[in-house]
């Protein structure tokens, strides 16, 4: 404590000069006993004092650990962020700059009466939330099936209240998500390959801004593999693609084989990666050129990490073209080819003499006129004579006659 310091409090345990209260019968006063103040921290605290009557007396501050800060309108302590200021004659208004929580408590606005009368002031100092990085996580790695545990320690004045948030990337789902309950410790249980995401915690106490923080999780599981169809069929001389889909996190490695031999590319064949929406899958994509008989069979998709591997097998076969021999009709009757002149028998201006000119098939004795003629061929394979025509019956009667004939004749 230095001499000015204790000469003020000397200053307020003595009485002033014999007759002083004589003089002055009113004695000094303070508006308001009790006063709560309440400032963020950062900002310029306002502590009010105001005295009426003053007189001749004094007004000094005190800070919580009662150490004189002012008297009169001078500062005591050399700490430059405090000043009184006096907007008015009665203000005797204690100023405390870019406060810190450790400002807080009860101040005392004295005068130096006696006894002293005192005025206290209650400071709070209100701090936004913070997040304290170094006792957070930032990263968390974890193997499928696996607890995890995110930290977000979080400090202000009021304590804060820390909610936990998935930021989705799917498009299908919010961006922003309430996860979990309140609190400083986020627990996952199983994690699956579905739970990696970005998660925030932010931090809330009513004291703008809030605090917030990213955590990033990352699922690691072994490869999987989808091969639809597994059977493909191309023709000689063409090209097909086999596509290989492969999900797994971290993707390490993975290619076509064929008769145990790793694919690739060359004249023959070209390996393409493409990256799909979900970051964790890709496919391999193989490029068959000019397939040859020697190019059938097994093409293996095989994928692997530290978690595990796995494979899958397609088959590659010929596909055969058939071609359908042209379709014919049996009862299509065939026109001739060469012209003729159709005489018929009966007509009575036929002279006969003619001997390039046709008879038609009507003319002796078949039963098919012109329009039934072409019709009635396929009973040519039915009845064996041609064109459905029955041989006349007077031929027939003869002819069993000398077969009669002849085995009697043998017979005697």
């Amino acid at each position: 404590m230095d001499f000015v310091e204790v000469f003020v409090i000397f200053l307020f345990n003595i009485p002033f000069i014999k007759g002083v209260e004589s003089l002055e019968p009113n004695e000094p006063s303070f508006d308001v006993p009790l006063f709560n103040i309440t400032a963020k921290a950062g900002d310029t605290a306002i502590l009010p004092c105001s005295v009426q009557q003053l007189g001749n007396h004094w007004v000094a501050w005190l800070d919580p650990r009662e150490k004189v800060l002012t008297a009169r309108d001078q500062r005591i302590i050399s700490d430059a962020r405090i000043s009184v200021e006096r907007p008015f004659k009665d203000d005797w208004n204690l100023y405390i700059r870019d406060v810190e929580h450790s400002d807080a408590g009860k101040y005392m606005c004295q005068i130096n009466t006696h006894p002293v009368k005192i005025k206290y002031v209650m400071l709070y100092v209100h701090e936004p939330p913070r997040i304290i990085e170094e006792s957070s996580t930032s990263k968390k790695t974890a193997k499928e099936g696996d607890t995890v545990q995110l930290f977000c320690n979080a400090t202000g004045i009021p304590e804060p209240t820390v909610t936990w948030y998935r930021r989705r990337s799917d498009i299908n789902h919010p961006a922003k998500e309430v996860v979990g309950q309140n609190g400083e410790v986020l627990i996952i249980y199983n994690i699956s390959r579905y739970c990696e995401d970005l998660y925030e915690c932010v931090a809330v106490n009513g004291i703008q801004p809030a605090a917030s923080k990213e955590i990033k999780v990352v699922v690691e599981f072994s490869p999987e593999i989808y091969l639809v169809p597994k059977r493909i069929s191309q023709a000689i001389g063409k090209e097909t693609i086999l596509d290989c889909r492969i999900t797994a996190n971290p993707h390490i490695y993975s290619a076509w084989v064929r008769h145990e031999q790793e694919i690739e590319n060359n004249y023959k064949y070209q390996i393409e990666l493409y990256t799909e929406d979900n970051k964790n899958t890709i496919t391999l994509s193989l490029r068959i050129k000019m397939i040859g008989h020697e190019d059938f069979g097994k093409y293996i998709c095989r994928a692997s990490n530290k978690l595990g591997k796995d494979e899958e097998l397609v088959i590659l076969s010929e596909l055969v073209v058939r071609t359908e021999a042209p379709s014919t009709t049996a009862d299509k009757f065939i026109q001739p080819t060469t012209r003729h002149n159709y005489i018929d028998p009966h007509d009575p201006s036929w002279k006969g003499g003619h001997e390039d000119q046709y008879f038609p098939p009507w003319s002796h004795g078949y039963q098919n006129s012109p329009e039934t003629y072409g019709r009635n061929n396929d009973r040519t394979q039915e009845t064996g004579t041609p064109n459905g025509s029955t041989i006349p019956t007077k031929n027939v009667i003869h002819v069993l006659i000398l077969s009669t004939v002849l085995w009697l004749c043998y017979s005697f």
